[in-house]
Parts: structure tokens; C-alpha cells; sequence
């Protein structure tokens, strides 16, 4: 019994030991199973190096505005394949940021040195097309230009509305309805540009400009002399009151009819000194007021808000008084003519 028991002992110890053995190698909680930890975690490195690779091309794509779908598993696929893409999404960025973030930058066509700008003005809306100082622009070089669209030029010129804008300035309201956004261009050479048309990175400063680059001939072109002195209405009676002087001294000294009433009306508007008329919008008014607070829009017939050139310079080089302001200067003359006329019958009648 004792043998028995003994053998059965020895049994029992070493199938514990064995299950034991075989328990340690299975245990996923023993150390046996850390080990293997290095293996994976240098992969984990690997994998995240990949993932920091694809991030720097993430931004890149993302301020490109290009779909979020990345192809990840052709940056994983190859390194080379990871450089092209970064490259196209580079070159896809700056493209974008140059159309929506950034000016577009141009050249002059007719100097390359000069570069030019684009950008939006706010400007008051007071029915016109372009404003005073465009228009005299246009007309202030020489060029060949379609007759219809000088006269185009002249007409807006001569109802641009300079009276209404010297009147926002006095009450400091404006003379315009609302206002709208005008493009314009504005170079380095500091000059600044309405009529232009660019073409690819070249930018014409005018139609004219860019027909003759391209060849085009368009019909009926005049070659235009250049356009200078603009007047106000205010400033052609200002010569037509000279004209005046002459005529009310030449009438006082020649017509013995006059009463003394009519002499001491015509005495009352001459400025003998100055051999001109005493009052500023004389004979529209015969007390002193600014233009821009007079209501000679309702009194003169031959009233416009805006300029006439006065002078041209042509091929000789003499500057010549333009057709446009001979045509103005004898309208307000024979108006005011007119009004001197009735304001002697009145002072007749008032005796």
C-alpha cells in the first residue's frame, strides 16, 4: 500500500507541473505576452510616420479647396507617389489663393517695368456711366477714337453733375441716390485706369490701345486733339460777362434814349475797373451768391452741370477754343442778351 500510494504521489506532482508549464505559455496576462510588444509598436511607428506624411500634404489640399476624398492608399503605396501629389496640391493652392485671396498683378502691354493692379472703387451713382474726372481723362490724350464715342465723351462730360457734387460739399449730403462699384486699374507708374482690358497678364490702358496691338480697325475713327481748360457754366459767363461789358458800354454811349432809370440799372451791373460785370451771376442775379446755392438749373436755359473743354491742341500745336464751347458761350451770351433786354423794358415800365 505504501509503494501505491507513494507511485500515485509522484503521479499527481508531475502532471501538476506539466499543466502548469503548459498554463504559462498560453496566459495572455504573463510577461510572455509583453514581449511582443516591440515588434508591433516599431510597426505602430511606422504607421504613424506614414500618417504624418499624409497630414503635411493635408493642409495643402485643404487650402486648395480640393475634395477631402485624399487617396491615402496611393501615398501608402509608394513615396514617390506622395511627392506628386503634394506637388499638383501645391501648384492647385497658389492657384487659388491667387483667384480668391490676392489681387491678380499685371503689366503694362506697352511697358513691361510697370505693373498694375485691379480693384473695386464705391463711387456715388448720379446717373452717369463714369464720373467728371473720367471722362475728362478720356479726353485729355490724343487718339484715334470713333467720332460717335468722342461725342459720347463730350455730352456725358458736359452733364457729369460737378454742380451737384460742389453742393454735397457745402451741406455735406450727397447729390446721388445711391452709390455702385466701379473697377478700375492702378499702376505703378501712378496712374489709374477705367476704359482697360487685360489679356492674360498684359492690360491694355484703352480699347484704342489694345485694337492697335491687335490689329483691329475699327470704322469711322477720327484722330482726336487733345482737350484742356474745363469750364463750368460759371466759368463761360465769366467770359460771356466780358463780351457783356463791351456791349452795355458801346449801348450807353450810343442810344440817347435810354431814362435815367435804365442808365442806373446798366451802371448797376458794370464793373469798370475790371471791365467785366460787378456780380458773379450777373444778369442772373444781381447780388453776389455761389454757384453751387443758386438755382440757375430753373433761370438759364443754356444750364449744365458738369465741364466743356475749352481748348484743343491739333497737329499745329496751337491750342483752338473747341466747337462745343463756341456753341455754349453764344447760347448763355444771347440769353443773357435777352435778359438785359427785358430788365430795361421793366425799369421803364416801373417809372
Amino acid at each position: 500500500m505504501t509503494i501505491h500510494k507513494f507511485f500515485r504521489l509522484f503521479s499527481l506532482s508531475v502532471a501538476s507541473l506539466f499543466w502548469a508549464n503548459c498554463g504559462n505559455d498560453s496566459n495572455p496576462q504573463f510577461p510572455v505576452a509583453q514581449a511582443a510588444n516591440p515588434d508591433s509598436s516599431s510597426d505602430a511607428k511606422g504607421n504613424s510616420s506614414s500618417e504624418l506624411s499624409s497630414s503635411a500634404v493635408a493642409p495643402e489640399s485643404s487650402s486648395s479647396d480640393t475634395p477631402p476624398q485624399s487617396s491615402s492608399s496611393e501615398s501608402a503605396s509608394s513615396s514617390s507617389g506622395v511627392e506628386s501629389s503634394f506637388s499638383a496640391n501645391s501648384s492647385s493652392s497658389s492657384l487659388s489663393v491667387s483667384s480668391s485671396s490676392s489681387i491678380p498683378t499685371y503689366v503694362l502691354a506697352r511697358d513691361s517695368s510697370i505693373t498694375c493692379e485691379t480693384f473695386w472703387q464705391t463711387v456715388p451713382i448720379c446717373s452717369k456711366n463714369y464720373d467728371c474726372d473720367d471722362l475728362k481723362n478720356f479726353l485729355k490724350p490724343k487718339q484715334s477714337v470713333s467720332e460717335k464715342l468722342l461725342t459720347f465723351w463730350e455730352e456725358e462730360l458736359e452733364s457729369c453733375g460737378a454742380i451737384q457734387l460742389l453742393n454735397a460739399t457745402v451741406y455735406g449730403i450727397s447729390p446721388c441716390a445711391s452709390t455702385r462699384m466701379k473697377y478700375k486699374m492702378k499702376c505703378s507708374n501712378d496712374s489709374t485706369y477705367l476704359d482697360f482690358i487685360t489679356d492674360g497678364n498684359l492690360a491694355y490702358t484703352s480699347e484704342n490701345e489694345y485694337n492697335e496691338a491687335k490689329g483691329i480697325v475699327p470704322k469711322d475713327l477720327v484722330e482726336s486733339c487733345p482737350q484742356e481748360d474745363f469750364a463750368l457754366f460759371s466759368d463761360i459767363l465769366a467770359d460771356v460777362q466780358k463780351e457783356l461789358y463791351k456791349k452795355i458800354v458801346d449801348e450807353l454811349m450810343i442810344d440817347s434814349s435810354l431814362t435815367e432809370t435804365q442808365i442806373k440799372y446798366l451802371e448797376n451791373l458794370l464793373d469798370r475797373e475790371n471791365k467785366t460785370l460787378k456780380v458773379g451771376l450777373a444778369p442772373y442775379y444781381l447780388e453776389n451768391r455761389p454757384v453751387e446755392r443758386s438755382n440757375l438749373n430753373y433761370m438759364a436755359e443754356n444750364w449744365f452741370d458738369g465741364y466743356i473743354a475749352k481748348t484743343k491742341t491739333c497737329e499745329d500745336g496751337t491750342p483752338e477754343i473747341t466747337e462745343r464751347y463756341k456753341q455754349k458761350y453764344d447760347a448763355i451770351l444771347a440769353e443773357c442778351m435777352e435778359i438785359i433786354r427785358n430788365n430795361v423794358k421793366t425799369a421803364v415800365a416801373g417809372e
